[in-house]
């Protein structure tokens, strides 16, 4: 390869550039005291020969290096094994010394990470889960090499918009639920789910980063992790008592903060409230705006209850009965929208009944040619209304009934009067 490369995206860069033409950014950076230099090349067990770049991201236990394995040209993420509490110091050549009195947690700490590298690289055909290439020692410290993944976390696509919509979010989510319950059967917890280690790759899937915290589920021994407040669950208070539920309290806490733009409540501050006989302060997402089908709601606050023995069995029951509700909703719109015409239907049969009933006091006639009056849209009463032709018709008929009755009565007078007459004349 070329002598002069671009530190932060490892391409190589011709004699008298200065300017990455790939990422556009400078050739020359300066790394801080404690990181490791840039354009280190370490040599692993394997025979492999990893060159570092620039520093991509810092936790508790340690460093995240951009880098290239230089047989293949492959980029690679490199976790150096640097835990803060241990006050360790970077020597001039890149060696890594813990802290005065520190040093015993350190070499523990160092086994425990080598073992998790160990246990991750035999899981590494779980799809959702980013692989582990390789690991080894040197400087005095441990090295974890993993494939480099070029997309945006969760925690980076909430900086560009206030919420992700479910429809969007959750489908992708299902495949990384069921092989994170392939990875808990095969003994592994992450135990640090959070925005910033899931990765939404260009493709659209779901990938699980940073183990450095990951530890076997049969390791009895005290659990200590950095906690990130809203995604660790009560019992990461603690020192025992976590298992699968751990990693469901943070996958569900990950997905009430991008579906509703909130970081949940820390889980002591929801302890303290169950003690003080308070309302809970984890605010249902549908209270928040949120447009989530009441199933999936319910089963997302199922995997964020307090205690976890009130969680879901597994991550695969979880994902289970997620990706039914999909199903199931489905099935209810496709329900409805055959149901709808269905309705209509239905909504016209009391209207044609009373059409065919017209028709039979017609003479067994459609109305229209029964000679018998509509009932206008809009009159409520059901009053009859005539149209204007026939309103002088109906008048008229109405006249003439009423002349009967009126000269038969002028037709009485009249005799009465001529017999009172002759009467009177014959006197």
């Amino acid at each position: 390869m070329s002598e002069r490369f671009c530190p932060y995206c490892m391409r190589d860069l011709s004699e008298g550039e200065k300017i990455c033409p790939v990422c556009g950014c400078g050739a020359e950076v300066s790394a801080a005291p404690h990181h490791l230099p840039t354009g280190t090349v370490l040599r692993s067990g394997n025979g492999h020969r990893f060159l570092f770049g620039t520093i991509k991201g810092e936790g508790g236990f340690g460093l995240t290096y951009i880098g290239k394995e230089l047989g293949s040209g492959l980029l690679v993420a490199i976790k150096e094994y640097f835990p803060f509490r241990c006050q360790p110091q970077r020597l001039p050549e890149g060696q890594v010394k813990p802290g005065e009195g520190f040093g015993d947690i350190y070499a523990h700490g160092m086994r425990s990470f080598l073992s998790e590298a160990s246990m991750l690289r035999a899981v590494c055909h779980i799809p959702s889960i980013v692989h582990v290439m390789d690991y080894f020692e040197a400087n005095g410290t441990a090295y974890m090499v993993m494939e480099y993944l070029q997309g945006a976390t969760l925690y980076q696509v909430m900086q560009t918009k206030e919420r992700v919509a479910p429809e969007e979010l959750l489908p992708k989510l299902i495949p990384l639920m069921y092989d994170l319950g392939t990875l808990h059967e095969s003994g592994v917890l992450h135990r640090d789910i959070a925005p910033d280690n899931i990765m939404w790759m260009p493709d659209g899937s779901l990938r699980l980063l940073d183990f450095g915290c990951a530890r076997s589920l049969e390791d009895g021994r005290s659990m200590t992790v950095v906690l990130k407040p809203g995604f660790a669950p009560i019992e990461q208070y603690q020192t025992r008592g976590q298992g699968a539920c751990t990693d469901i309290y943070g996958l569900c806490a990950t997905l009430y903060y991008c579906l509703t733009g909130r970081v949940p409540p820390a889980s002591p501050e929801r302890l303290t409230a169950t003690f003080d006989n308070q309302p809970d302060p984890l605010v249902p997402p549908s209270q928040l705006g949120v447009v989530l089908p009441a199933q999936q709601e319910r089963l997302l606050l199922w995997g964020l209850a307090l205690q976890p023995s009130l969680r879901p069995g597994s991550m695969a029951e979880l994902a289970s009965r997620l990706e039914k509700t999909f199903g199931e909703t489905e099935k209810r719109e496709e329900t409805e929208n055959k149901k709808k015409p269905e309705d209509m239907k239905e909504m016209k049969k009391p209207a044609e009944r009373m059409t065919e009933e017209r028709g039979r006091q017609g003479g067994g006639l459609p109305l229209e040619e029964s000679g018998l009056p509509e009932l206008e849209a809009g009159n409520a009463a059901g009053e009859v209304s005539f149209p204007p032709e026939e309103t002088g018709a109906k008048n008229r008929t109405v006249l003439q009934i009423g002349l009967v009755p009126t000269a038969a009565v002028l037709a009485g007078v009249g005799l009465l009067v001529f017999i009172l007459f002759i009467i009177l004349g014959n006197l």
